[in-house]
């Protein structure tokens, strides 16, 4: 079915009735992308620029806004969302994934591209668009196809997204129809055949004609990122960034404690916009997984008051946008200790250089404490230059950390993950010949006196005379007798480790996933280390995008 120009008001009710009572016959493709569906009206005279939803959409633009619904995978509907769907192969009412930007359009081919173009909800059908009729449209020789275009029959309309190989392989974005093999909007990749302005999708069997709306810009879109900073409490800050040029893309979240980015006195803490959040679905569509999510760094919760600036990288790097909702000024309580002074010990970090072996970050890692409560701590011996965690390459799924001349087991993938830790082989006899001491500890709390430079990491108390550099080195290396182990080349052992019903285990594919108990333990030490690992960084200002 083929709907014609509007000659009259009236004439188009009647094309409009034509439509609903011939509803049946039309082709299973993309029904309602060539005839008007009976649910809806689209007898506004609009004229391009006039008639769309903004003026100064790009191609890229078109692109970015049709891949949302790509990303949603939005399911084919001939209706506005939870409207009436005559279309027989689909359900009776439409009912997709909720956006109010984009639910009073038809989720049908047509209503993708009248989306992406952002003409007026509920979308033009094929009959509306050249070669049919060419008030906003006209075609194009194919061999000019470029993204934000779109190919066009009495049938079906795609938008083209780019050249694979030009003038031979494209790709398109489309909705193809409720009794498609994938009933909402995707991406699809074709070999074509072109002559003239026509076009021959082998993919899908169908000849069109390729079309412009040339109401798109072609100049390249740099719009800000946007989001906000939505949470902010002494636990745990958290939000969310998009940009709208490349809506899937993940971004960079800087966090600047005390002053705004790039000035005098600002901290930048990076965290990664990658958490999915589903509250997020109503707000900025199909793109959910663009929250983040961190702990309020120790070295603001001094009992200080810390205006906290949040600016969210576009998906070029290269410059920030300030988030809705910052900067917030919290003021923070310094930590409770994990435990008290008659259990604990601390144990001091001599250097900056051993600072960063053990990873702790002096701003985000370390509590500012009272100098009383410090002081009750009794000091034992310093924490070892650098971190020893071992396996015994005899199949044991004991992992422990080597402290003097003491083995300390790591109590599970938590652990591990909290303290960075990388676990290496050793040979089973230098473990065992290792005393045991008390297991290492399960969470990792370093700490300072207020107005003070040393800094500490608490711990149980150790045996009179234990604890120091380790009595074996990394994998390869021999201690010497003193505690300090040579580098090895990391080649010892290449045994599997076995299951175990408790303690941190290893796989040997790789020194630093962790394991233990079977493959439950396996999967959650997996994700502890991951998270630990690329959630939160920091970077100097020299680097920081502006």
């Amino acid at each position: 079915m083929e709907r014609r120009v509007h000659q009259s008001a009236s004439m188009s009710r009647l094309l409009a009735l034509a439509a609903s009572a011939s509803v049946a016959l039309l082709t299973v493709v993309c029904s309602a992308c060539a005839a008007e569906p009976a649910s809806s009206s689209n007898d506004s005279d609009d004229d391009g620029v006039a008639a769309t939803t903004s003026s100064a959409l790009s191609t890229a633009d078109a692109v970015s806004r049709a891949e949302l619904w790509a990303a949603a995978k939005l399911h084919y509907c001939q209706a506005p969302n939870h409207g009436r769907d005559y279309d027989s192969a689909c359900s009776t009412y439409c009912n997709r994934t909720s956006n109010p930007a984009w639910d009073p359009y038809r989720s049908d081919c047509s209503g993708l591209v009248s989306w992406a173009w952002g003409l007026p909800a509920p979308g033009r059908v094929t009959g509306q668009f050249a070669p049919f009729q060419t008030d906003i449209t006209h075609a194009i020789p194919a061999s000019q196809l470029r993204a934000g275009d779109a190919v066009n029959n009495s049938d079906h309309i795609m938008l083209f997204k780019q050249w694979i190989v030009p003038n031979t392989k494209a790709l398109f974005i489309e909705e193809p129809g409720c009794s498609s093999a994938m009933p909402y909007a995707h991406e699809t990749t074709s070999d074509v055949t072109i002559n003239g302005d026509s076009i021959h999708v082998a993919e899908n069997g169908m000849t069109f004609t390729a079309i412009r709306y040339g109401a798109l810009t072609t100049a390249p879109t740099d719009h800000p990122a946007t989001g906000k900073l939505d949470g902010a409490a002494c636990d745990t800050l958290e939000g969310w960034a998009q940009d709208s040029d490349a809506p899937a893309k993940m971004l960079d979240v800087i966090l600047d404690f005390d002053a705004a980015d790039g000035k005098p006195g600002a901290i930048p803490v990076h965290v990664s916009a990658s958490t999915k959040r589903p509250t997020l679905c109503a707000t900025i569509g199909a793109a959910c997984d663009h929250g983040f999510t961190m702990a309020m760094p120790l070295g603001a919760r001094d009992g200080k008051a810390h205006p906290i600036f949040a600016y969210a990288t576009d998906d070029s790097g290269k410059s920030t946008a300030l988030l809705t909702g910052a900067p917030k000024t919290l003021t923070c309580a310094p930590p409770a200790f994990p435990m008290d002074a008659t259990q604990g010990v601390k144990r001091h970090i001599t250097s900056a250089k051993v600072l960063g072996a053990w990873k702790v970050d002096a701003f985000v890692d370390v509590a500012r404490e009272d100098a009383n409560a410090v002081a009750a701590y009794a000091k034992t011996a310093d924490l070892p230059t650098s971190p020893v965690a071992v396996q015994a390459d005899d199949g044991s799924p004991e992992v422990w950390v080597i402290d003097g001349s003491l083995k300390r087991h790591v109590v599970d993938p938590a652990s591990l993950a909290a303290w960075h830790l990388t676990v290496a082989k050793q040979p089973a006899a230098k473990v065992a010949a290792l005393a045991e001491g008390p297991a290492w500890p399960k969470d990792r709390f370093a700490f300072q006196a207020v107005g003070q430079p040393d800094v500490y990491v608490l711990d149980v108390a150790l045996p009179s005379g234990a604890g120091g550099d380790p009595a074996i080195g990394a994998p390869g290396g021999t201690g010497n007798g003193n505690g300090a182990g040579a580098p090895g080349d990391g080649t010892n052992g290449d045994a599997s480790p076995s299951a175990s019903d408790g303690g941190c285990a290893v796989s040997t594919t790789s020194s630093s996933t962790p394991r233990t108990g079977g493959a439950a333990w396996i999967a959650i030490g997996l994700a502890a280390l991951f998270v630990s690992r690329r959630r939160v960084s920091r970077a100097g200002t020299s680097s920081r995008p502006r």
